[in-house]
């Protein structure tokens, strides 16, 4: 596996905090610091399993505990290391990918606890993630993920590509049934105890953004969509018109409108102290 070393570039804590992707997973770690009681960290290894370009997660949990005694960033982009503006030094950095449990050997059955924001959205088989992670965890580890159940945007391109127009222009991906309706908390809560994980949590989030200036948010639903789209110079203005009308219609029907929703999960649970599961062979880290 390849390693990348911490930097020493700076980032603006106010822009950091800005960050709409830094709150929601300093929402999700504080949400686990609450219900796994954590209190002190300094004994224990944890892992951000999908950290991103961002080290939201990582950065957050630095802040809460910075006398924790070992953060793993895994990520299976090794750009994310190589091209990241600022990594804290007190982050080893490891290329990885949950979904491939050789690709984190050295890892098996030595972490305390494994956090994930976001990374498994696009996985559809989310049971060989929740595995992967339980075979990494010691006895008594726990587990905590947070991923998208039904996001506004989603249902907007559903609404898009009804429309004649729209669907002739689209050349991008769109995947019916990315967010099934029956998958919801307790779908995910029996999946996880059926990997082996007790004393799971489920909880079922909405996040809203509130809208910008009706001309700042044509600007964002046109760069969110664009990419989609075969549209020629002369009619961008007419599509973002187009865009928003859609938009302020057919999704945000209320008099209350918001620019963005998004259904996230909590899901947490903790490997039990005896377990009958087979271990591999344990490697250290350290």
């Amino acid at each position: 596996m390849a390693e990348s070393s911490g930097n020493s570039k700076t980032l603006s804590s106010m822009e950091q905090e800005n960050d709409i992707n830094y709150d929601c997973a300093a929402d999700f770690v504080n949400e686990c610091v609450l219900e796994f009681r954590w209190t002190d960290l300094s004994n224990d290894l944890i892992m951000d399993v999908g950290c991103g370009h961002d080290f939201n997660c990582c950065n957050f949990i630095l802040k809460v505990f910075p006398d924790i005694k070992y953060l793993v960033a895994i990520d299976n982009d090794p750009s994310v290391f190589e091209n990241a503006d600022y990594i804290d030094e007190r982050i080893y950095c490891c290329v990885g990918n949950i979904e491939e449990r050789e690709t984190l050997l050295p890892f098996v059955g030595q972490m305390d606890k494994i956090i994930s924001t976001g990374t498994i959205d696009v996985i559809s088989n989310k049971q060989l993630v929740f595995e992967n992670v339980y075979h990494l965890l010691k006895p008594g580890g726990e587990a905590a993920f947070l991923f998208t159940l039904n996001h506004c945007y989603y249902n907007f391109l559903t609404v898009l590509l009804e429309i004649p127009k729209f669907r002739k222009m689209f050349k991008g991906q769109y995947d019916p049934n990315m967010y099934p309706k029956e998958r919801r908390g307790q779908y995910y809560k029996q999946m996880l105890e059926e990997v082996g994980f007790h004393n799971v949590v489920s909880k079922v989030v909405e996040k809203k953004e509130p809208p910008p200036s009706d001309e700042d948010w044509k600007d964002i639903l046109y760069e969110e969509f664009k990419n989609m789209f075969k549209i020629s110079p002369h009619s961008v203005a007419d599509i973002k018109e187009d865009l928003f009308q859609i938009y302020v219609t057919k999704i945000e029907k209320c008099k209350l409108k918001y620019m963005n929703r998004v259904l996230l999960l909590y899901l947490l649970g903790s490997k039990p102290i005896s377990t009958f599961h087979s271990e591999v062979k344990q490697t250290t880290v350290l």
